[in-house]
C-alpha cells in the first residue's frame, strides 16, 4: 500500500523540501488541532495512571567447578551461555517464587506494603481493587520480574517492577534470597540422592570384587599355576634351542648329501676326490694319491728301458692296481659313514621335529592358562579400582554436602528506587507533539502523492521549474467554436489573453530560431491545444511551423481541418516515403505552416535516432522563428524520450485538478534521466473561482476592457 508513497522519494533532490513545506502551510490548521488533542490526551492519561517503580540489582554466575574440564572451557562463549540460560531459566521458575509464599513473614510485609498504597481516583474508577492473597502475589512476582544478561558474560541484570518503591525492592530481594534457598536446598537433595546411589553401588562392587577374587584364586588351584612366567621363558628358550638343532642338522645333512653326490661323480679320481671338503683332510687319500703319483712316474722310466711285460714293469701295474684297490675301499667306507651319518640325522632332525611340536603345545597350554589368569585378573583388578572411585566420590559427597553455595554471587543489591520511571507525562507530552504531528503531517503527505490530483500552481512549485503559463478553465465555448483554436474564434476571452501572456514569457525568456517540444504525462491533459493556439498567436509577428509529433495515433489537425488531398507527414518524411515541401500544410485564414503525423504508424525510437531528429529540426529552424512541436505524452510511449533530446526546449503541460502528482514526477523523472530537461510548465485548465490571486487575474472582463478603448 505505501509502495507509491516511499517510490516517490527518488523524484526528489536531498536539499530541497519546498513541497513539504507546501503541505505544511496548506494543512497548518488541521494538523495543530489534531497534534494538540492527542497530546493533551496524552498528557491527561500520563498524569492519571499509576507509577511505576523499578529496583535493579546486579549478580554474577560462578562456574560449576565440579564439572569443569579446564580452564578454556569454563570461559567459552558456549558455555557461559548456557550457564546464563540455565541459571535464568531457574530464577523465573515457579519453584522458587513458592519458596517465597512459603514464608508467612513475606506474605504479610507484602499485603502491608500493598494496603499502604494510595490508589488514583481515575485508576479507581478503571481499575478494579485486588484481593492481596498468595496468588495474587504469585502472579505479581512472575509478570513483574525481568531478567537480562550482559552479552559475552556471566553477570546477570535483574528487575523488578511495581506501583511502590518498597514493595520493588523487597521482591527482588525475595527472589534472589529464595533462588539462593532453592539452589542450595537442591544442591544438598542432588547430594543426599547421590549418597545413597553411590552407597548402593558400593556394596555391589565390595561382593563383585570378592566375588572376583574367589575366581582367582580357584583358577590358580586348578590348573596349577604358581609362577607361569619362568615356566614359559624356559619352554620359549627350549623352542630356540631345538629350532637351532634343527637347523644345524639340516645344514648337515645337506653337505653330507652334496659330498656323497660328489664321491659318486669323482669316479675314483683323486684330484677331484681331495676338492672334496670333507675328503681333502684324510691322510690315508693323501698317501694313496702321492704313491699313485710315484708309481706312475716309475712305470713311465721303466717303459723308457723295458717292454710291458718285463716284470718290473708289471710290478709296477701290479702296485698301480693294490692302490686303486686301497683308494676304492677308502671310498666305499667314506660312503657307508656318510651314509649312516645321514641316516642318524635324519631320525635325529625328526625327533626334533617331534620334540619341538610338544614343547610348543606344552607353550601354547601356558599361554592359554595365562590368557583366563589374566581375565580374572583383570575382572579384580577392575572391581577394585572401581570401588576405590566410589569409595572416593562417597568421601566428597560427604564434605561437599556441608559446603554447599549458590553459584549467584550479588554485586549490586536490590536498590529502592527514589523515583518513578513511569509515566514521564511532560516528555510523553513532547514525545506526542512530535509523533503526533509527523503521522498527521505523513498522512496528508500520502494522500497528497497518491489520491491527490495537481490543483494550483503551488503544488509543483518545489519543482523549480519555470511557470511559463496559466491557462483558465474554459466552461462556455461559443457555439461552433473549438478550443483548438480557440485563440483565432474568440480572441478576447481569458483564455486567449492567457495564451498571450504565456508567448509573451517564451519570448522573453527563449531566443528565436528554437524548437520547442510541448508534451504531458497523459493524454487529455491539453497538450495539444496549447501548442496550437501557442503557435496561432506566435505567426502574427513570426514565421512558425506546427508539427505533429505524435506518430502512434491518427493525426488531430488532419481530422478537424479535414484536408483534401492525401495524408503526407511526418511518418512518411522519416520513412523516405515523402519530401518535406510535399507535407507542409496551411492553417486556413492564417500564415501558420503545420506538418500533421501523416498515416505511417510506427516505434520512433526503433527507425530514427535522436541526432538524425536534430538535424532534421535544425533545417526546420533555418526556414522558422519558432518551431512548435507537440509531443505523445510521456508515459504512454517511449518516442517522447527521444524527442526531448532533440530539441532545444521542453514545455510540459499539467491540467489542473486532473493530472496526478505521481505520475508528473515520474515523467519530470524520465526526462531528466534521459539527459533532457524541462524548462517550463504550463498549468492548464485551472478554475481561477477557487483561487483569489488567480480570480482577480482572470476574471477581469477583457471584452469590456476592448469595448470602452475602442
Amino acid at each position: 500500500m505505501f509502495d507509491k508513497f516511499f517510490n516517490t522519494w527518488d523524484f526528489f533532490a536531498i536539499e530541497d523540501f519546498r513541497y513539504f513545506l507546501i503541505l505544511a502551510k496548506k494543512n497548518f490548521k488541521n494538523l495543530t488541532i489534531s497534534t494538540l488533542m492527542v497530546s493533551l490526551l496524552v498528557l491527561f492519561i500520563s498524569l492519571n495512571i499509576e507509577e511505576k517503580f523499578r529496583s535493579k540489582a546486579t549478580l554474577v554466575i560462578s562456574p560449576d567447578e565440579s564439572n569443569l574440564v579446564n580452564i578454556d572451557e569454563a570461559y567459552s562463549v558456549e558455555s557461559i551461555q548456557n550457564r546464563v540460560n540455565n541459571q535464568i531459566a531457574i530464577l523465573k521458575s515457579e519453584e522458587v517464587i513458592e519458596y517465597i509464599i512459603k514464608d508467612n513473614e513475606n506474605v504479610l510485609e507484602f499485603e502491608k506494603l500493598y494496603s499502604s498504597i494510595k490508589v488514583n481516583p481515575i485508576t479507581r474508577i478503571f481499575k478494579k481493587k485486588k484481593n492481596i492473597n498468595n496468588d495474587y502475589i504469585k502472579s505479581v512476582l512472575k509478570n513483574n520480574f525481568t531478567v537480562s544478561n550482559l552479552p559475552r558474560s556471566d553477570v546477570l541484570v535483574l528487575s523488578f517492577v511495581s506501583n511502590n518503591a518498597k514493595i520493588s525492592q523487597l521482591a527482588l530481594k525475595n527472589i534472589i534470597d529464595s533462588y539462593q534457598r532453592y539452589e542450595v536446598d537442591t544442591k544438598i537433595q542432588i547430594t543426599n540422592y547421590a549418597n545413597s546411589k553411590i552407597s548402593e553401588r558400593l556394596k555391589e562392587l565390595a561382593l563383585q570384587m570378592q566375588e572376583g577374587e574367589k575366581k582367582l584364586a580357584a583358577y590358580k588351584k586348578e590348573n596349577k599355576l604358581v609362577d607361569t612366567g619362568n615356566v614359559k621363558q624356559l619352554k620359549i628358550k627350549e623352542i630356540q634351542s631345538i629350532s637351532n638343532n634343527i637347523l644345524e642338522s639340516k645344514n648337515k645333512k645337506q653337505q653330507q648329501e652334496s659330498d656323497l653326490i660328489a664321491i659318486k661323480a669323482a669316479n675314483g679320481d683323486v684330484d677331484i676326490l681331495l676338492s672334496i671338503k670333507d675328503l681333502n683332510g684324510r691322510t690315508e687319500i693323501s698317501n694313496i694319491k702321492n704313491n699313485l703319483s710315484a708309481n706312475e712316474n716309475n712305470i713311465q722310466s721303466l717303459l723308457l728301458i723295458y717292454t710291458k711285460k718285463h716284470p718290473k714293469v708289471q710290478q709296477a701295474y701290479e702296485l698301480k692296481k693294490s692302490l686303486n684297490k686301497q683308494l676304492k675301499k677308502i671310498l666305499e667306507e667314506v660312503i657307508e659313514k656318510k651314509v649312516f651319518e645321514l641316516s642318524n640325522l635324519n631320525n635325529f632332525m625328526n625327533m626334533s621335529k617331534i620334540n619341538l611340536e610338544n614343547v610348543t603345545e606344552e607353550l601354547r597350554v601356558i599361554e592359554e592358562k595365562e590368557a583366563g589368569l589374566l581375565i580374572f585378573q583383570r575382572e579384580v583388578e577392575s572391581s577394585r579400582k572401581l570401588y576405590e572411585t566410589f569409595l572416593q566420590r562417597v568421601k566428597e559427597t560427604n564434605e561437599a554436602q556441608n559446603l554447599q553455595v549458590s553459584k549467584l554471587k550479588i554485586i549490586e543489591t536490590p536498590s529502592l528506587p527514589s523515583l518513578a520511571f513511569s509515566p514521564k507525562p511532560y516528555k510523553n507530552f513532547i514525545s506526542a507533539l512530535v509523533l503526533s504531528f509527523l503521522c498527521f503531517y505523513g498522512l496528508v503527505v500520502y494522500r497528497e502523492m497518491n489520491s491527490s490530483v495537481i490543483k494550483t500552481p503551488e503544488a509543483i512549485e518545489y519543482m523549480k521549474i519555470p511557470q511559463v503559463g496559466v491557462l483558465p478553465k474554459v466552461t462556455d465555448i461559443k457555439k461552433g467554436y473549438h478550443i483548438l483554436q480557440m485563440f483565432l474564434e474568440d480572441n478576447e476571452s481569458n483564455f486567449s489573453e492567457a495564451i498571450r501572456s504565456s508567448r509573451a514569457i517564451i519570448e522573453s525568456k527563449f531566443k528565436k530560431n528554437n524548437s520547442f517540444l510541448v508534451t504531458s504525462s497523459n493524454p487529455s491533459e491539453g497538450k495539444t491545444s496549447y501548442a496550437f493556439n501557442l503557435s496561432l498567436s506566435l505567426e502574427k509577428s513570426y514565421k512558425v511551423l506546427f508539427l505533429e509529433a505524435d506518430i502512434r495515433r491518427p493525426s488531430v489537425l488532419n481530422s478537424f481541418y479535414k484536408f483534401d488531398k492525401e495524408i503526407l507527414g511526418l511518418g512518411e518524411i522519416i520513412s523516405g516515403d515523402a519530401e518535406l515541401n510535399s507535407t507542409i500544410f496551411k492553417v486556413p485564414g492564417t500564415n501558420l505552416d503545420i506538418i500533421t503525423s501523416g498515416a505511417k504508424r510506427f516505434d520512433m525510437s526503433d527507425v530514427v535516432s535522436k541526432e538524425q531528429l536534430k538535424k532534421f529540426f535544425d533545417i526546420l529552424k533555418l526556414e522558422y522563428d519558432y518551431l512548435i512541436i507537440d509531443s505523445p505524452p510521456v508515459q504512454p510511449v517511449s518516442d517522447t524520450l527521444i524527442l526531448t533530446q532533440s530539441v532545444d526546449h521542453n514545455i510540459f503541460i499539467v491540467r489542473s485538478d486532473h493530472s496526478r502528482l505521481l505520475s508528473f514526477m515520474s515523467s519530470v523523472k524520465k526526462i531528466q534521466n534521459v539527459g533532457a530537461k524541462i524548462d517550463g510548465i504550463v498549468i492548464n485548465d485551472l478554475d481561477t473561482s477557487k483561487d483569489s490571486y488567480y480570480y482577480n487575474y482572470y476574471n477581469y472582463d477583457y471584452s469590456s476592457y476592448y469595448s470602452k478603448n475602442a
